[in-house]
């Protein structure tokens, strides 16, 4: 009788609860025990509890030895054994302080399996009863086989009792060593068939109880001298021999079993004869073995087996069971399913539920999955008559859930079911589906189910306490009822319609209407607060059951969201199998398709005869179509929301600049930008910050020097460079090129500002406060660098020519003075007096090249009508902001703005602006209004010009300005949008507009406002 127990022992190891009494008898008791720790089942062994004190003093020292033993026998190997044999393993036991009396015990493995009389009784009785079915399931289809053997197979009976024989000859002769000393073999003492187990599963033979075990000295004899090796012979040859005479008779008699020995050496003999009659019979069996598994491979490698030689298969594996062999486990399951495969792809329904009925019987089947295989096909069966889109539906179903693609299973049947109500036999099979695919207990309920349970619940609490306020009410009880505080009647009924309305009802609608109409639970989790206050501990129910279905449904919109399309719509079967009532995957699976053809079509616009607005109504409906059904992304919101915008009559321009990854869903929005064609000559992506010169400026002359100018001197004169456009003319001074020597005698291009010497009295002044600003700003990247300061005197006979020759003045010749720019002092202080002696000032200027002034790629009169792209205009912008900046800094205004005045550098890849004669200073401070004034004529004749290809409508002409012509500007221009300025977007317009009105005080505010523009761009 199995007794319960809660006691609890305490190992060397860990501590052990004894669970249930085994049983008990000479040799102590036997517990079934598990570690506290870890859960691990295990034997207990000790002195029985209440024996006399000798009896516990025998049965603690027999338990000693059993554990001595089996630590020696787990050294024991058997190269030569027919099946895997092996003895328990110690796992724990007493303390040493414990070795005596009943506080002493093991603690060993528990045997898998059952034991050789158990399967024995499994043949007479079935299997039932079997007590280790429930907690070990998988024996299950082992315990089924042997309920159909007739008798205990006769070649495992060999092979076991082989192995069990050659198991003893090994453990009589080896030597083994404990703390005792050496011994000779071991004794086993309790030959039964009882205490063989065999495990089908590993194929395996366990040789349990161990107790009267002892270890054996010289002469294969115990220390005592009482029992030899001769014993276990013995035990074999009476116990296995009435064991193999009650199971198999027929067996007994063909290896003529040895009965009724005279003596020791008659056993010994006996046992020798018997082994070699089992050796044949084994040989035997091998080769009738071999055979059979020759069979199973010619079968497993048939490509269309059919219904007969599935029977015979399986046949064939009832025979390989009774050598205690298994199946190759994968051949056979590919036999099935290549079969089962076969007839479901061919529509062969009747056949294919036999297959099923046969596999569901092999015993390495998942009965399970064929049970489900078969409720799908008998379905299919009672619907073979329907149309050819059901058959294949049924036919895909079936393939996929043979494959073991069980998502595949129930979504192919599912969306055959479409939006029709759910059969009765829709429940059966996605209960099974699901207990089969995601390992649920076949009672395991589904999300609707749960819900459904919640309403029923909801609806019942508040109908008990809106009756029992109504009955305290009546009775006019002043009682305080903690059950009835907070209750508000109202605010349960709303909870519950809404509960109804927006999950009840919407759960199980194929398209439910918005808002809660994607695949997400969002309702839900917005209402389960409420649904806390009202009902404790329903939350956390709810959680539980949606725990999963949210994690498919976040993962599906991860894919959504990444335009991983053919993702997203696996993905819904994945939610359909946690949640076979959510009907609305079917439309989602449609919008998830639908999804890459409207992103075509917003990619390429409108068509050439469709009305834009129409167009944009359509596909916006569309969009929200998709979204309503599956979800939000981040492409699709900012999409609908530009096609919203665009309806209201937004610009494209302006919703590029809030939306800038919009370009890539809508390319066509950018169809102003095909008129941006222009580009600044430039070596890598143009950027605001302008890359350092390689080259330092050079040096010329080393203080004060004088010379002549002309062919083969220092100096020479070159083409003018104010010829190439009219308005390039100066008021003060002509502009030629020419060359210069450096300090090593290397000529260098540079540009020499020459004063005219007609306008002494207008230029003079000019000259000397672009000498001092020059100086001031020398390390201000954007400046034209100062290279030299200087005065020429040509020779007599000769002139500078007239403004309108385009001829070179290489062949001048003259006198000239050199000052380096650190002289420019000097250079001022000598001005009057150079000038009253007929010499002319000059200043040499680091050379541009026209070709390179900004009114090549701003101007539309140069670009006939294009224009550099918004992003490279910015940049130009904003390093125009950054040199005026400087200039500001150091209290400089630059007064004389114009595209004229600024080249574009390649090297640095940055603007360079020349000409400060115009240019104020005020060494007090600037005044606010000077600040202002200048940053009206920035916008006016430099910032309107560069974004828009003209100057402000009344701002100053593009040529000559003289000081006074500046100042009489006026100090607010109008504005006058054209078609060509819909390219621009609302907030530049914006920021022109402020410039031409006074609208800044800094020039920190504008390029603050130009930057905000820039960092918004695409790339910026």
């Amino acid at each position: 009788m199995i007794t319960v127990t809660s006691e609890t022992i305490q190992g060397q190891r860990q501590s052990w609860n004894l669970i249930q009494k085994l049983g008990e008898g000479d040799a102590g008791e036997v517990y079934l025990a598990e570690s506290v720790l870890d859960k691990q089942p295990a034997i207990v062994k000790r002195p029985r509890r209440g024996a006399f004190f000798s009896d516990s003093l025998r049965q603690a020292s027999q338990i000693r030895t059993e554990a001595s033993i089996l630590r020696s026998l787990q050294r024991i190997t058997s190269p030569n054994s027919l099946l895997k044999l092996k003895t328990p393993a110690l796992i724990d036991q007493n303390r040493p302080e414990f070795d005596l009396g009943e506080q002493a015990f093991i603690v060993i493995e528990q045997a898998c399996g059952f034991d050789l009389k158990q399967l024995s009784q499994f043949i007479q009785f079935g299997g039932a009863s079997v007590e280790q079915l429930r907690e070990n399931p998988e024996y299950t289809p082992i315990v089924n086989q042997w309920s159909r053997y007739k008798e205990f197979p006769a070649p495992l009976l060999v092979r076991i009792l082989l192995t069990m024989l050659s198991f003893l000859e090994n453990i009589h002769t080896t030597e083994f060593r404990d703390e005792a000393g050496n011994h000779n073999g071991i004794l086993w003492n309790d030959v039964k068939p009882n205490h063989l187990y065999w495990d089908a599963v590993t194929r395996s033979i366990t040789v349990i109880d161990w107790g009267n075990s002892q270890f054996l000295e010289g002469g294969g004899i115990t220390k005592n001298r009482r029992n030899s090796m001769v014993d276990d012979k013995r035990q074999f040859i009476d116990e296995m021999g009435n064991f193999l005479l009650e199971v198999n008779p027929a067996l007994y008699r063909d290896l003529k079993w040895p009965k009724d020995m005279p003596d020791v050496d008659a056993y010994t003999n006996a046992f020798q004869v018997l082994k070699g009659i089992l050796e044949d019979q084994y040989k035997a069996d091998e080769e009738q073995l071999q055979a059979l598994r020759r069979q199973e491979g010619e079968f497993q490698s048939l490509s269309r087996p059919d219904l007969e030689q599935i029977r015979y298969y399986q046949v064939l594996q009832e025979k390989l069971s009774v050598y205690g062999e298994q199946p190759d486990q994968s051949g056979a399951s590919n036999f099935i399913a290549k079969a089962a495969y076969q007839m479901a792809a061919e529509n062969k329904i009747s056949e294919f539920l036999q297959v099923c009925e046969t596999a569901s019987k092999l015993p390495f089947a998942y009965p399970e999955k064929w049970n489900l295989l078969a409720e799908v096909a008998s379905v299919a069966l009672h619907k073979a008559s329907s149309d050819e889109s059901t058959r294949t539906a049924f036919i895909n179903s079936l393939t996929a859930g043979v494959s073991g693609d069980w998502t595949t299973l129930l979504w192919e049947i599912f969306t055959y079911l479409g939006d029709q109500a759910r059969p009765d036999w829709w429940n059966k099979i996605s209960q099974k589906a699901r207990s089969v695919c995601l390992d649920l207990e076949p009672e395991a309920i589904t999300p609707y189910t749960t819900f459904a349970r919640l309403y029923y619940t909801m609806q019942a609490e508040l109908t008990r306490k809106g009756n029992q306020h109504l009955r305290e009410s009546f009775e006019g009880s002043n009682s305080q009822n903690h059950d009835l505080n907070g209750f508000h009647w109202q605010a349960n009924t709303d909870l519950i319609a809404l509960v109804n309305e927006e999950i009840i009802k919407k759960w199980k609608e194929t398209e439910p209407s918005p808002p809660h109409s994607s695949i997400s639970y969002a309702v839900v989790d917005s209402l389960l607060p409420f649904i806390e206050e009202q009902l404790p501990g329903w939350r956390e129910i709810l959680e539980n059951c949606l725990m999963q279905p949210s994690a498919q449904v976040d993962l599906v919109l991860k894919a959504w969201e990444a335009k991983d399309f053919e993702l997203a719509r696996r993905g819904l079967r994945s939610i359909l199998m946690w949640d076979p009532d959510r009907n609305r995957l079917i439309t989602a699976e449609k919008a998830i398709a639908a999804a890459p053809g409207w992103l075509a079509r917003i990619q390429k616009g409108a068509s050439k005869d469709e009305p834009f607005y129409d167009y944009l109504t359509s596909v916006e409906l569309a969009g929200r179509t998709l979204r309503n059904r599956v979800g939000p992304a981040s492409w699709l919101d900012d999409t609908l929301e530009a096609f919203k915008r665009l309806r209201k009559g937004t610009r494209s321009v302006d919703l590029l600049i809030e939306f800038p990854e919009i370009m890539k869903e809508l390319p066509w929005l950018k169809e102003y930008q095909s008129r941006e064609i222009v580009s600044l000559p430039h070596t890598h992506p143009l950027k605001v910050e302008r890359a350092t010169p390689r080259h330092t400026p050079i040096k010329t002359t080393e203080g004060v020097l004088e010379g002549r100018f002309g062919p083969d001197q220092k100096m020479v004169l070159g083409e003018p460079l104010d010829t190439w456009r009219p308005e390039a003319r100066g008021s003060s001074a002509r502009v030629f090129s020419g060359r210069l020597n450096n300090l090593s005698k290397h000529p260098v291009s540079q540009a020499f500002k020459v004063m005219r010497s007609d306008q002494l009295e207008y230029a003079v002044p000019l000259f000397i406060e672009e000498t001092q600003i020059l100086t001031m700003l020398y390390d201000v990247p954007g400046i034209t660098p100062l290279v030299e300061l200087g005065y020429l005197k040509l020779d007599d006979d000769q002139s500078l020519p007239s403004d309108e020759s385009h001829s070179s003045v290489e062949e001048l010749t003259g006198q000239v003075i050199h000052f380096r720019t650190e002289q420019a002092q000097n250079f001022l202080a000598a001005m009057d007096r150079q000038l009253a002696l007929g010499w002319l000032p000059y200043l040499a200027l680091v050379k541009r090249n026209p070709e390179h002034n900004l009114l090549h790629y701003c101007d539309a009169s140069y670009t006939h009508g294009w224009f550099l792209s918004l992003r490279d205009s910015l940049v130009l912008a904003l390093q125009i902001c950054d040199i005026l900046q400087f200039a500001h800094d150091r209290n400089i205004v630059y007064r004389d703005h114009k595209l004229l005045h600024y080249y574009w550098d390649v090297e640095t890849h940055g603007v360079v602006m020349i000409d400060w004669n115009i240019a104020k200073r005020h060494s007090q401070g600037l005044p606010d209004a000077e600040i202002q004034f200048d940053l009206v004529q920035l916008g006016a004749r430099g910032m309107h010009h560069l974004f828009t290809g003209r100057p402000a409508q009344g701002s100053l002409p593009l040529g000559p300005n003289r000081p006074e012509d500046i100042e009489k500007a006026s100090t607010h221009y109008l504005v006058n949008w054209t078609y060509d300025d819909e390219r621009l977007p609302n907030q530049l317009r914006s920021i022109l507009e402020q410039m031409l009105n006074q609208g800044y005080t800094q020039i920190g505010e504008v390029r603050k406002d130009l930057l905000a523009i820039y960092q918004q761009l695409p790339g910026a």
